[in-house]
C-alpha cells in the first residue's frame, strides 16, 4: 500500500496530540488571568463608586481615560492591595468620596489627570501618589495619612502633585500609628486655606523627606485657628527633657520656594531635624489674619538638636525660634542647634516685620549662629544656653525701629530665667557688626555674666563683665 505524504509519523502524532491536549488548560488559564488594565467606563451603570469596585475586582490596573469625568463620587472605595488607579480624565465628588489605599497601591495621574473634592486615604505601606492635579474645598484635606488603627506603615511616595484651591493639601495625624520612609517631593501648592503639608502629632514617625516644593498664597480667610502654614510638623506635649517618645523627629525639609503666606516652615517639639535651602518672598501678617499663629518664615517652638541652613528671605518676616508654651506656661526652650547662612533683606518691605528672634537655654546646651546678613531688621537673642557662638554676622537696621542687635541675657526677675544655663557658660563672638543705617553701632546688651567670654572684631563694646 503506498504511503501518503500527509501521513503523520509516530513522533509527530504524539507531539500533536500533546499540544491539542493542552489547549483547554491554556484557555482556562487565559480566562482566569483576565485583562491587566481595564477602563472604569466599561463597568459604569449608574454609580461610579460601584463601577470602581467592580473594575478593581476585574483587573490590577483601573484607568480613567482622558475625556472621561466620573461625577458624583461620594462614598469610599477600598483599592485592593497592590493594585493601581491610573487617572487621565477626572473624578469629581462633593468631599465625602475617597479612595482608601491599602498595601502597595499606586494612584497615578497623567495627561492632566484630576481629582476634585476627592480624598486619598493612605492606610498601607508601599503606596505611591504621583502626577495628579487635586482641587476642591469640600474635604478638609486632599490626602489623609493616618487613621485610628495601630500599626506600622512604610515607604510612602508622594511626588509631582499640583494641589490648589483647596483646604489642606496633605494631612498626617500620627498619634495612633507609625510611618517611616516618607518622600514628599516636587509638588506645587497654591491658593490653599489650610497647610500645604501638615505632619501632626507624629511622635512615632521617622525618616521623612519633604523637599523641592513651590508654595504660594496660603491664606486662611475663614477664621480657622492654626490654618495657613506652608509646611508644619509637630510632636506631642512639650517637655524640656525632650524625650524621643514625644517629639517629631528625624526629618528633612529642603529646597522650598515660598511666597505670600503667614508662615512658611513650622516645627513644634521637634528633634534631630534639618531645614535647608529655603527661598521666601512676602511672608507677611497680611495673610491668615485670624489663624492665631506668629508671622515668620521659619517658626521653631521648643525643639532640640537641629540645623537651619541657607535661608534666603526678601521682604519677609524672618525667624522665630522660641519657647514651647501651652496656655501661657513655658514648658521648654530650644537647645543644641545651629543657624547658618541666613540672608534677610527687608529694605523694600512695606510693613515693619520680625527679624531674627531667638530664645535658647539649658545646661549642657550649645547654640551656633554663623554667616548672617540682615538688612533693615534686627537680631534678638533671649536667655542663655551654656555655650553660645556668634560668628560672621552683619546686621543693619534703622535706629527708629530699634537696635540692630539685642542680647537679653539677664532674666533674674523673669519666670523664664529658670531655663538659663549657670555653670561653665561661654559667650564667643567674632566678626560681628551691628549698625544703624548711618553706620553707627546699634546694640542693646543688658548683662554679660558668662564664665568665659571671648570676642574678636566687634564694632561695639560689651558691658563690663558681671555688670
Amino acid at each position: 500500500m503506498p504511503v501518503l505524504k500527509s501521513t503523520l509519523s509516530r513522533r509527530r502524532l504524539i507531539q500533536t496530540g500533546a499540544a491539542l491536549a493542552s489547549l483547554p488548560l491554556l484557555s482556562r488559564y487565559a480566562c482566569a488571568a483576565g485583562p491587566s488594565t481595564v477602563s472604569v467606563k466599561n463597568f459604569y451603570q449608574s454609580n461610579w463608586p460601584e463601577a470602581f469596585k467592580q473594575a478593581f475586582a476585574a483587573a490590577d490596573v483601573v484607568e480613567v481615560p482622558a475625556g472621561l469625568t466620573c461625577d458624583g463620587f461620594n462614598s469610599a472605595v477600598f483599592i485592593p492591595a497592590n493594585k493601581k488607579l491610573l487617572v487621565s480624565g477626572e473624578i469629581k465628588g462633593n468631599g465625602k468620596g475617597r479612595f482608601v489605599l491599602q498595601d502597595g497601591c499606586h494612584v497615578t495621574g497623567q495627561n492632566g489627570g484630576h481629582l476634585h473634592n476627592i480624598i486619598l486615604d493612605v492606610r498601607g505601606s508601599g503606596n505611591k501618589i504621583t502626577g495628579l492635579e487635586m482641587t476642591g474645598f469640600g474635604p478638609v484635606m486632599q490626602i489623609y495619612i493616618g487613621g485610628r488603627n495601630p500599626g506600622k506603615m512604610s515607604d510612602l511616595t508622594i511626588d509631582n502633585l499640583h494641589v490648589h484651591h483647596a483646604n489642606y493639601a496633605i494631612l498626617r495625624q500620627g498619634f495612633h500609628n507609625q510611618m517611616t520612609g516618607v518622600r514628599i517631593t516636587n509638588c506645587r501648592f497654591n491658593d490653599l486655606q489650610g497647610d500645604a503639608v501638615e505632619w501632626n502629632v507624629a511622635i512615632n514617625d521617622s525618616d521623612i523627606l519633604i523637599s523641592d516644593h513651590v508654595i504660594d498664597n496660603i491664606n486662611c480667610t475663614n477664621g480657622k485657628i492654626n490654618w495657613g502654614i506652608g509646611i508644619g510638623l509637630a510632636g506631642s506635649t512639650y517637655d524640656n527633657n525632650y524625650p524621643e517618645s514625644q517629639t517629631v523627629k528625624r526629618f528633612v525639609v529642603a529646597n522650598i520656594t515660598g511666597s505670600n503666606c503667614r508662615q512658611l516652615v513650622h516645627v513644634e517639639n521637634g528633634k534631630h531635624f534639618v531645614i535647608r535651602n529655603v527661598k521666601a518672598r512676602n511672608i507677611s501678617p497680611l495673610f491668615s489674619r485670624k489663624a492665631g499663629i506668629d508671622n515668620a518664615t521659619v517658626a521653631i517652638y521648643g525643639c532640640d538638636d537641629f540645623v537651619i541652613d541657607n535661608i534666603d528671605m526678601v521682604n519677609s518676616a524672618g525667624m522665630l525660634i522660641g519657647y514651647g508654651t501651652v496656655r501661657g506656661k513655658y514648658l521648654s526652650i530650644p537647645q543644641n542647634f545651629k543657624l547658618n547662612d541666613v540672608r534677610l533683606d527687608n529694605r523694600q518691605a512695606k510693613l515693619p516685620l520680625r527679624g531674627i528672634q531667638i530664645s535658647s537655654g539649658n545646661d549642657t546646651s550649645f547654640v551656633a549662629i554663623t554667616n548672617l546678613n540682615i538688612q533693615q531688621a534686627g537680631i534678638e537673642l533671649h536667655n542663655k544656653p551654656q555655650h553660645l557662638f556668634l560668628r560672621d554676622i552683619n546686621v543693619v537696621r534703622d535706629r527708629a525701629d530699634g537696635p540692630a542687635l539685642k542680647l537679653h541675657f539677664d532674666l533674674r526677675k523673669d519666670v523664664r530665667g529658670h531655663f538659663s544655663a549657670r555653670e561653665d557658660t561661654l559667650l564667643s563672638m567674632a566678626n560681628v557688626h551691628a549698625v544703624d543705617t548711618h553706620g553707627t553701632a546699634s546694640v542693646d546688651i543688658d548683662r554679660i555674666d558668662q564664665v568665659h567670654v571671648n570676642t574678636k572684631q566687634l564694632n561695639f563694646a560689651l558691658p563690663r563683665h558681671g555688670a
